[in-house]
């Protein structure tokens, strides 16, 4: 039987997306066309799928956030902000993951509760994600 992820995934499918999102890469989400959170992925649209039907569930803080500003008539997107460049499977995994960090920081997305290490993106500083704030900074 396919889950709601596996649903999501095929509808995006169907759509033509797997063209854009179907790589090892990173990605955001976004609220208003403010990006809330970046993430990486060695599949970004299977990655997509999920968090879909993570805000659709409202599985954890950040997609109740989401579901919430959505459901206020908030826009939310994804996109892509890097496509990785590496062949082999191990190389592209390493090399989303230091830049994932870069990207982070850059950008301070405020539903990214863990920060990767400028020194080792493999080790993380954690953000507390404040749900009442950051749904009244938003809404």
């Amino acid at each position: 039987m396919a889950t709601y992820e596996d649903n999501a995934y095929n509808w995006m499918k169907r759509k033509g997306l797997a063209e854009k999102y179907e790589h090892a890469g990173i990605y955001c989400i976004k609220i208003d066309d403010k990006i809330v959170y970046i993430g990486k992925s060695a599949n970004m649209l299977r990655r997509i799928a999920q968090h879909y039907a993570c805000i659709q569930k409202g599985t954890e803080k950040k997609y109740r956030i989401i579901s919430e500003a959505e459901r206020k008539g908030h826009p939310i997107s994804f996109d892509v902000l890097y496509y990785a460049k590496s062949r082999r499977y191990a190389d592209k995994l390493a090399e989303i993951g230091e830049r994932e960090g870069d990207y982070i920081r850059r950008h301070k997305p405020i539903l990214n509760a863990q920060i990767p290490k400028e020194q080792d993106w493999s080790k993380w500083d954690l953000n507390e994600v404040d749900a009442k704030a950051i749904l009244e900074s938003i809404l």
